[in-house]
């Protein structure tokens, strides 16, 4: 039945479940002070970060990346690298920007604001660059099958 084909696998499921767990985390890490703010930003850094490797690779390899939200996910968990390794509250060096601009990101003309733009570009970017995923019945050529077509 070709109905079945459009559920989601227990692999994206599960995928989707530690992706939303680990991001509430992160959240409730960075509650105190301005951690909203510092969220976010490393959000919009990190997976836009990750966007662009993932179009990229789409690119390469003319195919959508599976698990995209585990790429992101990791985009973004690089990005606050340096907040996760260090427990405690430590005073940010410049060493840290390896880490998607860790430092940089926070001065970023606009802010979140300007992060957030440069996150829907690079999904953007994603998005018109990788393939649908879905597969073309060779039999009906690039187009819809017209009545014409099966009649001759």
């Amino acid at each position: 039945m070709t109905g079945s084909r459009n559920l989601v696998r227990p692999v994206e499921l599960v995928v989707v479940v530690v992706v939303v767990v680990v991001e509430i985390l992160l959240y409730r890490r960075l509650q105190q002070g301005d951690g909203t703010f510092h969220y976010f930003t490393h959000f919009f850094a990190g997976a836009s970060f990750a966007l662009v490797l993932m179009t990229l690779a789409a690119r390469r390899w003319r195919r959508p990346v599976r698990l995209p939200l585990l790429a992101v996910l990791a985009g973004h968990l690089f990005a606050m690298a340096p907040d996760i390794l260090y427990l405690e509250p430590i005073a940010h060096t410049r060493w840290m920007d390896v880490f998607v601009a860790h430092n940089t990101s926070h001065f970023l003309p606009g802010r979140n604001i300007s992060w957030y733009v440069v996150f829907l570009a690079a999904m953007t970017l994603y998005l018109a660059t990788a393939p649908s995923g879905r597969r073309q019945d060779p039999r009906y050529g690039p187009g819809p099958r017209t009545a014409s077509a099966s009649t001759a």
